[in-house]
């Protein structure tokens, strides 16, 4: 039975939205405007379950800088009221779209997750994210066709809602629904792009405290957290996020916003990753805590990244002279085997539209970043059992370490996967990879 005292319905489980959407809700709970989270599961595992067994309820850890000044903080996260673990509770999942209190829905199902995927008839519940959002909004056209919902993507990929939105159409339309449906959606249903910002290493394992042994899901975030949503002055009424503790922006134009953080943050992220993997480097901290390697991600950012950007450059600077203060954290002990999920479509998003910009202003591509996006693809292919990504992918590089030449076996990985239209000098980033 869905619980109708839910007004937000959270798609993702994982540690950065329950850091990120959770402690803004809260917020504005604890400022007398109280709203409440139904978290739902689209993976394995017993995540829900255990979630469940603490009523929902955990603790985050906010540790870093803020302002030049130290901050150390726990906080008890308890908006979130209900979970549904799908295609388990697929019952339950519609049954909220009845609900005239369910007003938002916020997803985080990653790159991987936000994408278009031939489903069965609508009779069978659909696999994919928007397939399954798709069904839901029609049975809430059907049932409460005056009910208006908001819809906030947070995965990092550009003009987030309107992708969303069309992959709603889409389905739509492959399943023939009706006209008036499609009315409906474009009046009724309000997707907005936006643009999240903050590092959520998650569980604090490095740290000593005593809500280790207690709580499971205590989340560990920086003290940093923007969320910039593309909107104009009208759209604060249908937002009550701007009014948390946290930098929440409505702006006509996101899209600096979101440019600079792919590319200096994510992409930084993304590519270190690659390259620590590699050489046995297992968190952001112990990656530049090493001068020269420091020095590599000055140069990848300031010579490779920000000049691919069309944007003010002196403020490109200060953002990137932030985030690598934000990597220094010592707080924090970011895994790279977390940054490395599903890190085919990371590299698709975050790393080949910087290669192909900087090829379109120079002529040839940057050795750093390139560098790294081999590193990963290496690292798969040297160690398929340690792919946190689609079984598709794994299943791919399984197969393919097998063949005769792990250099060749890159250059088929490289141009498979990624669908690139370009040869770099593969011979030479791979020696100097295996040196």
């Amino acid at each position: 039975m869905a619980n109708s005292n839910i007004q937000i319905l959270q798609f993702g489980t994982g540690n950065f939205l329950r850091a990120f959407l959770g402690s803004m809700v809260q917020d504005l709970n604890e400022l007398g405007k109280p709203l409440n989270i139904c978290i739902i599961q689209s993976t394995s595992g017993n995540t829900i379950d255990k979630l469940a067994a603490q009523n929902f309820q955990y603790h985050l850890l906010e540790a870093g800088f803020k302002n030049g000044q130290k901050v150390e903080s726990i906080r008890e996260i308890t908006c979130v009221k209900d979970g549904l673990k799908l295609p388990d509770e697929v019952e339950k999942f519609f049954q909220f779209s009845s609900s005239t209190s369910v007003k938002w829905i916020v997803s985080n199902v990653t790159e991987a997750g936000m994408i278009w995927k031939n489903e069965g008839p609508i009779e069978k519940f659909a696999e994919s994210f928007p397939g399954r959002l798709t069904q839901w909004l029609y049975k809430r056209f059907q049932i409460i066709p005056q009910s208006e919902t908001v819809i906030l993507p947070c995965e990092l990929l550009p003009n987030n809602g309107d992708l969303l939105k069309n992959f709603v159409l889409d389905h739509a339309k492959s399943w023939n629904l009706s006209k008036d449906f499609i009315s409906w959606i474009n009046e009724k249903v309000i997707f907005f792009n936006s643009l999240v910002d903050r590092i959520v290493p998650g569980f604090p394992s490095h740290l000593d405290l005593k809500l280790k042994d207690t709580d499971p899901f205590l989340v560990q975030a920086e003290p940093y957290a923007l969320w910039a949503i593309q909107g104009s002055g009208p759209a604060k009424t249908k937002l009550p996020f701007l009014g948390s503790k946290s930098e929440v922006i409505l702006a006509e134009d996101i899209a600096g916003y979101s440019l600079r953080k792919v590319r200096i943050l994510n992409a930084s992220h993304t590519a270190m990753t690659g390259h620590g993997l590699l050489n046995g480097i297992e968190t952001v901290g112990e990656w530049i805590g090493d001068s020269k390697r420091e020095q590599f991600l000055l140069s990848m950012i300031s010579e490779e990244i920000i000049p691919t950007m069309e944007l003010d450059q002196i403020a490109l600077v200060k953002y990137s002279e932030e985030v690598l203060d934000r990597f220094r954290n010592p707080f924090v002990s970011h895994k790279l085997s977390d940054i490395s999920l599903n890190s085919i479509a990371k590299l698709k998003s975050r790393l080949l539209p910087i290669l192909a910009d900087y090829h379109s202003k120079n002529g040839h591509f940057p050795a750093k970043l390139s560098s790294c996006m081999i590193s990963m693809i290496l690292f798969y292919l040297r160690n398929p059992e340690k792919i946190r990504d689609g079984q598709e992918i794994k299943s791919w590089f399984e197969a393919d370490s097998k063949n005769e030449t792990e250099l060749e076996n890159l250059k088929l990985a490289l141009y498979q996967w990624l669908q690139l239209d370009w040869n770099p000098d593969f011979d030479s980033a791979y020696s100097k990879l295996t040196q």
